[in-house]
């Protein structure tokens, strides 16, 4: 472990976010979109190509991540490319589980949900500003976080107000 890795992990969750603050994770994820956007070829480069390219890279790390059954800092960095990209968006995964408070327990999942919400944030607003700046309507190339609607909410009650609700329908 380097000295600069050390430096980083003696410290607390709390000096951490004292230090880093709570855009930390964000920044380094908009430098791993950043990233992606400049790897990207000049000629033919779009927004809805680079998105495409980022959420390959978000794919790609996230699988990795999904994978990890005991957390260590050797799990943290396995199958790692050494694109910028990459190496910003496990950066952001690592700087993101180490600012989670240790009581209770870290659980990896919870980094997962947390730096894919900053990153489905991130790709919102870099098609807010394309359209702003193109002067183009808004395409909608980023997913949303989908949440399930009413009915199937209902569907998935198990024989109570669901059930008794289609009754008062029919």
């Amino acid at each position: 472990m380097s000295w600069e890795a050390y430096r980083w992990t003696a410290k607390s969750p709390s000096e951490l976010y004292q230090v880093l603050g709570p855009h930390g994770v964000d920044e380094l994820v908009h430098q791993s979109l950043g990233a992606c956007w400049r790897e990207s070829p000049a000629e033919g480069r779009s927004l809805a190509g680079v998105i495409e390219v980022a959420r390959e890279v978000f794919d790609r790390n996230m699988k990795v991540w999904a994978a990890i059954r005991k957390p260590s800092p050797a799990s943290f960095f396995e199958d790692l490319r050494p694109n910028p990209a990459d190496q910003f968006l496990r950066q952001a995964m690592v700087t993101c589980w180490m600012m989670m408070p240790r009581a209770g327990g870290r659980d990896v999942r919870e980094v997962r949900r947390i730096v894919g919400e900053i990153f489905e944030r991130n790709l919102a607003a870099w098609q807010a500003d394309d359209a702003t700046f193109t002067g183009q309507p808004a395409r909608r190339t980023a997913k949303k976080l989908s949440k399930p609607s009413a009915k199937k909410k209902a569907a998935a009650v198990p024989n109570g107000r669901a059930t008794k609700k289609r009754a008062a329908k029919k």
